[in-house]
């Protein structure tokens, strides 16, 4: 399992790579694919997770809102919304007030613990493939914000345990190191189309390495 130790490494990685400074507790719009909104600091996605849909339905409902109207806004966010937020300013402003909430906060926050849990579950499949090979702390960050972009990291497993992917061999040092996971994303379809975005998964990955252990930073 992923050393406890690393955890508070992980969220602020993630919340630094999916918010930056932005508030976790209000919707935004990635405007990609088939997302729609998105909060927390997972930045579960309305239209494709369900926890997402039902965590939203959850903080209006705690916020009192009725039945018929909480169905209404969250089947306004349950799709694809490449135009961004699809509220009126009523709408909004009644949505982020409730997220934006001491009830509405800690019903998030339990998301995002079941969120956290996935990739965490995702990290340690790669380090069950990797075998005898250990992978570097820093590396397992790498891991943590594909895997919360991307879901299951199904290939990333497979080349840990020794596949090519595409032209890309698997690594071969004592350990896997965030180099090595380097190679790995620059290599993959996202960022062969969006190489600009690279930069801002560096720079997240050291907001979460500053909350590493001290022992693991060496």
């Amino acid at each position: 399992m992923v050393d406890s130790t690393l955890f508070p490494a992980i969220r602020m990685a993630i919340k630094q790579n999916e918010l930056g400074n932005a508030s976790p507790y209000c919707l935004s719009y990635a405007r990609l694919g088939q997302s729609g909104a998105s909060f927390g600091i997972f930045q579960g996605d309305t239209n494709v997770n369900a926890l997402a849909r039902s965590t939203l339905t959850a903080v209006l409902n705690a916020a009192g809102i009725d039945d018929a109207t909480v169905a209404g806004l969250v089947a306004s966010v349950s799709r694809p919304l490449p135009d961004g937020c699809p509220f009126s300013s009523d709408d909004k402003a009644l949505i982020d007030n409730a997220l934006a909430a001491g009830f509405g906060q800690t019903i998030v926050d339990q998301m995002d613990g079941q969120l956290m849990q996935t990739v965490l579950n995702g990290i340690d499949s790669c380090v069950a493939a990797s075998s005898a090979r250990p992978i570097d702390p820093e590396a397992q960050l790498y891991m943590a914000l594909w895997i919360n972009m991307t879901g299951a990291p199904t290939t990333l497993a497979k080349w840990l345990a020794g596949a090519a992917v595409g032209s890309l061999a698997p690594p071969d040092g004592a350990t896997v190191s965030a180099a090595d996971l380097q190679n790995y994303l620059l290599a993959s379809a996202y960022f062969r189309n969006n190489p600009r975005n690279f930069p801002h998964m560096q720079s997240s990955v050291a907001a979460g390495v500053a909350f590493l252990p001290a022992a693991e930073t060496v």
